[in-house]
């Protein structure tokens, strides 16, 4: 069975999780990155050529496992408010629960960077999908994308204000309960 060697761009792309997830992104220095993955800072330009480079690919790497976690757990579960409460609540808390763990770990999910916005937008799209088929048998004239779009700003919402991963979990329930009834499924 052939082995998956993992390159040097994974291996500091693994490394500047951990340095942005503890200092945030103003904080980060491109020789933090590169004492965390063990390489010089030359070394760490060759594979990225500048911070913002290594952001977007922490970021996208971030995404990507959340998603491949999410789709194989909702692939287990059956019906729609199963499948989108285990969605948003692993999507909604995970950012949550690594501020609340490292409050510089905020630049992870800031608007104001591309990826960022990015992997709000390919959340979207897993919410627009899974609630697709709920919302033309109910009829409703709403676009999926549409309804996707206010369930995840809200979760966003929630975020803002929650005081506890607990708080977050039970209004991330009131929530999709929410949508889920207003689209005529069971909750």
């Amino acid at each position: 069975m052939p082995q998956h060697t993992v390159s040097k761009e994974e291996l500091a792309t693994a490394a500047a999780t951990e340095v942005f997830s503890r200092y945030g992104y103003a904080r980060t220095t491109m020789g933090d990155i590169a004492a965390q993955a063990g390489i010089s800072r030359p070394a760490l330009y060759l594979l990225f050529p500048d911070k913002d480079a290594v952001f977007a690919a922490v970021i996208w790497r971030m995404d990507a496992q959340k998603h491949r976690d999410i789709r194989a757990a909702i692939a287990r579960l059956d019906g729609l408010d199963a499948k989108l409460l285990h969605a948003c609540k692993s999507w909604g808390t995970h950012g949550f629960d690594l501020i609340e763990a490292h409050p510089d770990a905020a630049d992870l999910f800031d608007l104001g960077f591309p990826a960022v916005r990015k992997v709000y937008d390919n959340f979207q799209v897993l919410v627009a999908d899974l609630i697709r088929d709920q919302v033309q048998a109910a009829g409703i004239a709403e676009d999926p994308e549409v309804l996707a779009r206010c369930l995840v700003f809200g979760m966003r919402g929630l975020r803002e204000t929650a005081r506890s991963g607990k708080e977050m979990r039970r209004l991330i329930t009131v929530q999709v309960g929410m949508l889920v009834r207003s689209i005529g499924g069971d909750i």
